[in-house]
Order: structure tokens, then C-alpha cells, then sequence
């Protein structure tokens, strides 16, 4: 064998041992690798949906460990408040945290994702999106229509139906109700008479407080508390059936999420859960807690929705729903898988009723109080 032949298969076989060990760098520098993602909430730092969107933060950076870090900032300190969802599908933010009904103006069956007269509940909300298909609903709808993808992230307790200052006792009494509603609830109390006006959440109180407004939608109790809804309201009313869920998610630009490796997005994704999760047990609890302050320390008064008007608003809610799901398809979409949930799990929904039921006492049926 020749000399040059000789080098030849040293040098081809120092290359072959080389690979492995080129691989293996490859690797550690690929799991090495790490993000940091910017972002803004829709709300300010003093809402308690703010305190939700750092503890998803936090639950991320564990998730993944450390791989992917956030930088968290409140409304307003990067873009114009409510311009979170384009700015994160345009790149001027990696992710911004809103409500589902901030996508009416480009996927306007989104608003379903959020609070809706007479639509689910929280717990049937979480079951559907995770069994009944929302989830692959909610991400075709995202990905095409503002180019993100959605994280659930807060699933908020029902929600006081109304912050009244005037009673309802009538379906008349919602005629020239002078109130701040949006989304979807906005849109079927305006077609039943109310004098609806859409202000974002810093403005309520105030508008509350001078009369402007007499009515508010707008969350639920353990998350309006803190903010002074209750300093401003003399009467809760709240639906005798079931009050509606609305949620939070981030909407991750999608280039940004697609970048990610496949166990990354595996982590973020269960971190999404969990929190979806978590949110819905917190809130139940700081409903409890801050109900007895809105009664005993700001003197508010709980009042249930009449059944006539609850009837009312709940009938006129589905015959607005299909009527305009005539003419778009995408809203079409989501009733039909709702349709399919319930013919899926609707005999069981009554049982849902039970799993959380206090039976009007806590502890025992006798003994001290």
C-alpha cells in the first residue's frame, strides 16, 4: 500500500470518528439553545389578569427550563393598549395576553372562546376546548387569521352578570340601560334595547361613579374587587342558571412558535394547561373570599336575575347566534362542534352541578355556626 493511500484512510478514518462526536455537539448545542420573548398584556399592572400573566411567565420559564425567558410588560408600556393580538402577529410583539373577543374585527366567531349569553360555563368551557375540539377550532382560526399561535392561559369564573346601579326587574328595564358591555353580550343587549357603550376596563369605575354608565359587565368578582367595582355598585346580579366563562390566552407570533423545537413547544403547551387549570381553581376561591367583602364591607346587595329576563336574554342569544352563522361560516363552525359536545357529554352536564356543591352550608349540617 502506498503512502498516499495510506494517509488517504487515515485521514477518512479520523473523519468517520469525528462524526459521532459532531452529532453529539449538535445536540448539546440545540438543547443549550434559548429564547426570550417580550410581551404585553391587555390590562395594567394593579388587574389581577396581569398577576395571572406573570405566574404563566414564571410557569414557562420552569416548563421549559429556562430555554424560553419573558419578558413581561403591562398595557401600554410597548403598544397602545388592545393592540396586543395584531401587534404579536405582526412581530412587533413575540406575544401579547387578551381576551378571545379582541379578534372580532378579523375572526369574529373568536368572541365564542370568550364570554357569550347563554354559552358555557367555565368547567364546560375547559372540557369542550380540550375534548370537544375547541382547541384545534381556536388555533385554525388564530394561525390563519392574525398569524399566532394561542396559549390558554386564565380560565376566569362566571362572571357577575351585571354591576347594577338600577334593578332590574323586567325585561323593560334593560330598555335605555345606559351600560358598558362588549363582545358578543354587547352586541345582544344592544339589539334588546340597552344603551350599550364599550370602555376598557381603567375607564369603568370612574364612568360608574359619575353615572355615566348604570350597568357593567365585566369579569368576575375576585378580579373587579381589587380595582373598586364594588366601592361603585349597589347591586350583583348574577344569572340563576349558569353565568358564562371568559378566558386569556397569549398569542405567541407564530414564526416564533414555529422556530421552537418540538419538546420546547411539548412544555409550553402542558404549562398552558396547567395554568388554564389553575386559574379556574384561584378564582373560585377569591370569588368566595372577596363576595363576602363585596357584601359585608361595600354594602353591595346580591340580587339574581329575574327568570323572565334571564329567559329572555338567553333565547334572543341563540336566535342571534344563528342567525349570524347564516353568513359566516366560521361561527358556523363552533356551533356545529358545540352541537357535537352536547350530544357528546350533555347528559352528564348535570352532574357537574354536584362536584363543587356547598349545599348552602359549609361543614357540617349541625353544630356550632
Amino acid at each position: 500500500m502506498t503512502e498516499t493511500r495510506r494517509s488517504a484512510l487515515r485521514t477518512m478514518a479520523g473523519a468517520a470518528c469525528a462524526l459521532p462526536l459532531v452529532a453529539t455537539a449538535g445536540k448539546a448545542a440545540a438543547a443549550d439553545k434559548t429564547w426570550t420573548w417580550t410581551g404585553q398584556a391587555f390590562c395594567d399592572r394593579a388587574n389581577r389578569l396581569f398577576e395571572n400573566g406573570q405566574s404563566f411567565a414564571y410557569m414557562v420559564e420552569k416548563y421549559t427550563n429556562g430555554r424560553v425567558k419573558i419578558d413581561f410588560h403591562s398595557a401600554g408600556e410597548i403598544v397602545p393598549a388592545m393592540q396586543e393580538l395584531d401587534a404579536s402577529g405582526q412581530g412587533i410583539l413575540d406575544f401579547g395576553q387578551q381576551c378571545p373577543c379582541v379578534a372580532k374585527p378579523k375572526a369574529y366567531s373568536a368572541q365564542w372562546f370568550c364570554d357569550a349569553p347563554g354559552a358555557q360555563s367555565p368547567i364546560e368551557k375547559i372540557v369542550w376546548y380540550y375534548y370537544g375540539g375547541g382547541k384545534e377550532l381556536f388555533e385554525d382560526l388564530m394561525h390563519r387569521y392574525y398569524n399566532v399561535h394561542p396559549l390558554m392561559m386564565v380560565a376566569i369564573t362566571a362572571e357577575i352578570w351585571l354591576y347594577a346601579n338600577k334593578k332590574i326587574n323586567s325585561i323593560k328595564d334593560l330598555t335605555g340601560l345606559k351600560m358598558r358591555a362588549a363582545g358578543v353580550r354587547g352586541e345582544v343587549l344592544t339589539k334588546m334595547g340597552a344603551s350599550v357603550v364599550v370602555l376598557p376596563g381603567s375607564e369603568m369605575v370612574p364612568a360608574m361613579d359619575r353615572g355615566v354608565i348604570d350597568a357593567m359587565e365585566y369579569s368576575s368578582l375576585n378580579c373587579t374587587y381589587p380595582v373598586g367595582f364594588a366601592d361603585v355598585t349597589k347591586y350583583l346580579y348574577m344569572h340563576p342558571t349558569k353565568s358564562t366563562s371568559p378566558t386569556n390566552f397569549w398569542s405567541i407570533n407564530l414564526n416564533k412558535w414555529k422556530e421552537l423545537p418540538k419538546d420546547v413547544q411539548t412544555a409550553i403547551e402542558r404549562a398552558s394547561r396547567d395554568s388554564y387549570l389553575m386559574t379556574l381553581g384561584w378564582g373560585i376561591e377569591q370569588d368566595f373570599v372577596t363576595l363576602k367583602k363585596a357584601v359585608e364591607e361595600k354594602k353591595c346587595e346580591i340580587l339574581m336575575l329575574p327568570p323572565e329576563v334571564t329567559k329572555a336574554v338567553d333565547e334572543a342569544s341563540a336566535d342571534y347566534y344563528y342567525e349570524k352563522a347564516k353568513t359566516d361560516k366560521e361561527l358556523a363552525r363552533v356551533l356545529d362542534s358545540w352541537k357535537k359536545f352536547k350530544k357528546d357529554y350533555g347528559a352528564y352536564a348535570k352532574w357537574l352541578d354536584f362536584f363543587n356543591m356547598s349545599g348552602d352550608h359549609l361543614g357540617l349540617v349541625k353544630g356550632e355556626a
